[in-house]
């Protein structure tokens, strides 16, 4: 049985991203029981920030270099060169201001022992931008194996890399060993810079520069193109991590506000963004694999005036969303003390586990409309969207968590606000309900069916564990009847849509 292409490309970027994830996962695990929920804090704000620079340096370049190159690989190679050099000298820029006031940088977060874990963050602002860069050209080129194997090696290493220095710095202290941590990015994305270095230069397919010169007008042209458009696109992404490290600063204060110590709230909001987030997040590899792999058809569609087939695609990826979103966040809401305790040897994470349990849903959509939108040329659509949501989410956040007992629920309302807020708004841009290809009562059905086998699931459950008393072993058929349920309800459901409309 021969599959689709894209199929084949969204099972190699979902396998991909489901392993970075798995390593991420692990290294999480390890992270928190070696410093803690207090350590995990500060490695989070220290990220958050290092993810607002990156975003900074890069942009929308990778993105909007993908998406030029698959129109045009002759300019996409030179525009690859010319945007290299620029990210070069930002990224050489960023890193040495970045040692230089770390300390500085480390009292505008709010925490003064974060100033070694700033100044080793400087190395990776260097390396990880031009390694995104190389990414985005040979996405437009959908050189998806190559990409994938660089993730896993990336990963593979950071992790490697951030235990080994997190034990050696640890008799320092929890900031020295966060620090240790962060180094271990850098380490990461230089192995995969040089593992694509190599896999381009022996790989069955050589990527070869143009054989004929362009003419200098074209290129000039091309590259305003290109910068227009990754003006927009990075707008709409600096918007994350620029709301991300918001929420840091945001949450510690209001949580002592709300009467908690320095050190319980950084342990607080440890919990919530080191481990209840990760967790969440984690099913979205799907429609992450899935809205990165089906850009390219979708916008190869709109540009060519195929718009059933457009139409086709888009709503068999939304579906696929719906279900898979449902059926992990059921998941996740049922099983979360469970979850919290068996990957984090604490259940503090399982409330605000439940109450984060629909991000996977709404992210889907989130994620799968911007690249709608995206594909239209309606880059403003998703910047709008994300800019309502931050605001949403700020507010809420001021508001909701110093209410006495309302800590991580208030900030989970907050955080989940936002991706709601940004999906709705695609959504009402796009008029997606009013299709004749929007089924509203199959959805409703999705729901209820995998609903449905939740519920048999733990009856069945409950019946069991009466006749052999053993919690672990009901615990285990109640998981393997749900998930066996859930996924054979989705093969069915989806495998003949897959194979004619993706």
């Amino acid at each position: 049985m021969k599959l689709p292409l894209l199929f084949k490309q969204t099972a190699i970027r979902s396998s991909a991203i489901f392993l970075v994830k798995i390593f991420g996962l692990i290294g999480r695990i390890f992270l928190t029981r070696l410093v803690g929920a207090e350590g995990v804090g500060l490695y989070q704000i220290a990220y958050s920030y290092y993810g607002l620079i990156l975003m900074i340096i890069t942009g929308g370049l990778p993105t909007t270099l993908a998406l030029f190159t698959a129109k045009n690989r002759d300019q996409g190679w030179l525009l690859f060169k010319a945007f290299s050099l620029t990210i070069i000298v930002a990224g050489g820029i960023s890193s040495l201001l970045t040692f230089w006031f770390s300390s500085d940088i480390a009292r505008l977060l709010g925490n003064s022992e974060l100033g070694f874990a700033i100044r080793c963050i400087a190395p990776a602002l260097f390396a990880v931008p031009l390694l995104n860069m190389l990414r985005g050209y040979l996405q437009g080129l959908e050189r998806f194996g190559m990409i994938a194997l660089s993730e896993l090696t990336e990963q593979a290493v950071r992790i490697a890399a951030m235990l080994v220095f997190v034990l050696l710095y640890l008799p320092n202290g929890f900031s020295a060993a966060v620090g240790g941590g962060i180094l271990g990015t850098f380490m990461g994305a230089l192995c995969a810079f040089i593992l694509l270095i190599f896999a381009c230069a022996f790989s069955r397919k050589p990527i070869q520069a143009i054989a004929n010169p362009i003419e200098t007008t074209r290129v000039n042209s091309a590259f305003a193109v290109v910068f227009q458009t990754s003006l927009l696109i990075a707008l709409t992404r600096l918007l994350i991590p620029a709301s991300d490290l918001i929420d840091a600063v945001l949450i510690q204060k209001r949580l002592q506000t709300a009467g908690h110590s320095a050190s319980e709230a950084m342990a607080m909001y440890g919990v919530l963004s080191g481990m209840a987030v990760i967790i969440v997040y984690m099913p979205t590899l799907l429609t992450s694999a899935l809205s990165h792999t089906i850009t390219m058809k979708i916008v190869a569609d709109w540009q060519d005036g195929r718009m059933n087939q457009f139409y086709r695609r888009v709503y068999a990826a939304m579906e696929l969303s719906w279900i898979w979103g449902w059926a992990s966040g059921l998941f996740l809401y049922q099983y979360s003390e469970d979850i919290s305790s068996l990957f984090f040897g604490t259940a503090e994470a399982a409330k605000p586990i439940q109450y984060l349990s629909f991000i996977p849903l709404i992210v889907g959509f989130r994620e799968l409309t911007t690249s709608i939108l995206w594909a239209q040329d309606r880059k403003k659509v998703p910047l709008a969207g994300l800019i309502a949501g931050i605001c949403a989410t700020i507010i809420l956040l001021y508001f909701l968590i110093p209410i006495p007992g309302f800590g991580y629920a208030g900030a989970a309302i907050a955080l989940t606000s936002m991706e709601l807020v940004a999906a709705v708004w695609n959504l009402q841009a796009l008029k997606l309900v009013r299709s004749v290809f929007f089924r509203p009562s199959l959805l409703i059905a999705d729901f209820l069916f995998l609903a449905g086998i939740m519920i048999f699931a733990s009856l069945l459950s409950l019946s069991f564990l009466g006749l052999t008393s053993s919690k672990p072993m009901a615990l285990a058929l109640e998981i393997v009847i749900y998930l066996g349920g859930a996924g054979i309800y989705m093969g069915i459901r989806f495998l003949y849509k897959i194979r004619q409309q993706l």
